[in-house]
């Protein structure tokens, strides 16, 4: 199991923020106070670091829990995280921790923080009244942390610790979804627009890698009125963890204009009576998704020595 270890080095609680946001999403994740943190990592394939900026003290806790420890990230898929309000402060700090753990690829990112004056300690409320004094510049709150930034970041670690190491050939991952996508008719459609989101079990039809659905109508058509980004699910039956399969789709939808030459062409794939059809009181709606990135959890995979998640982006 992909397992996630987040520590987080944070005095005014905006770390110890990123840490539990991004906690959940990356997860299975656990997340430690560096204070509390545990002194085997072995049970986890990847480590998230996070830090403040706090000049010369920046990530000493870290520093000093790394070397206690004497840990080895060289098998470990790993995350370095600084909050601060200087770029290029936290970019070198960065820099110096990512040559401390000695790793090739590692993934960074600097987080804009904030600074809160009355949440400051007296000590350190002293130290930012000098340096402004020093610096003519005004003493006060400085900066903004935004949520979004952080979520942003939850989606691309998600992607970088989830990327396979032992991929099949990419003729084989495609055969396998194409199978499981034709001896299955139900998915769940996911649509939405601002703070409308609908998802709908429906029946639907892969053919020539597209996949169609027929509707009636409904909510989900508020969705792809204003939004042609969509998701899909079709799965298994949960028996255990060695009987996985779930396929996520994530694609682009289009509502096919009715009678058009195309639409006409759909339905009669489908056996319709196109002659009924028309007759009916109501318009039969057309979707066309054309699928973009396949995530594909499959045992099967694993069986033959891949990993049992693996991402196929068709051409």
């Amino acid at each position: 199991m992909n397992v996630t270890l987040i520590l987080y080095e944070s005095r005014y609680g905006t770390s110890k923020t990123v840490a539990n946001t991004i906690c959940p999403i990356l997860g299975p994740a656990k997340s430690f106070d560096i204070n509390d943190s545990p002194q085997n990592i072995k049970y986890y394939s990847n480590v998230v670091l996070i830090f403040s900026l706090y000049g010369n003290s920046s990530c000493e806790k870290i520093l000093k829990y790394i070397n206690d420890n004497q840990l080895d990230f060289s098998k470990k898929r790993v995350a370095l995280i600084c909050v601060g309000l200087n770029k290029q402060d936290g970019e070198n700090n960065l820099n110096k921790l990512k040559n401390i753990i000695n790793k090739k690829e590692v993934f960074t990112k600097f987080i804009n923080g904030e600074m809160i004056i009355n949440k400051l300690s007296p000590e350190d409320k002293d130290k930012i009244k000098e340096f402004c004094f020093k610096m003519d510049i005004p003493f006060g709150d400085l900066g903004k942390f935004h949520d979004d930034e952080v979520l942003e970041l939850s989606k691309d670690l998600r992607e970088y610790f989830n990327t396979p190491q032992f991929i099949p050939p990419t003729n084989v991952t495609k055969r396998e979804i194409e199978n499981f996508l034709a001896n299955k008719n139900t998915c769940t459609l996911t649509t939405g627009y601002k703070d409308f989101i609908r998802a709908t079990p429906i029946e639907y039809e892969y053919y020539d890698g597209e996949i169609f659905i027929i509707s009636e109508g409904g909510l989900k058509f508020i969705g792809l009125s204003k939004n042609s980004n969509v998701s899909l699910c079709i799965y298994e039956d949960y028996t255990n963890m060695n009987n996985l399969c779930g396929l996520q789709i994530s694609g682009e939808a289009q509502i096919i204009e009715p009678w058009s030459e195309e639409y006409v062409e759909i339905l009669r794939r489908k056996n319709l009576n196109i002659d009924n059809i028309s007759k009916l009181p109501f318009d039969m709606n057309v979707i066309k998704i054309k699928p973009k990135k396949y995530e594909f959890l499959y045992s099967k995979f694993k069986n033959l020595g891949y990993d049992s998640k693996q991402i196929y982006i068709p051409k």
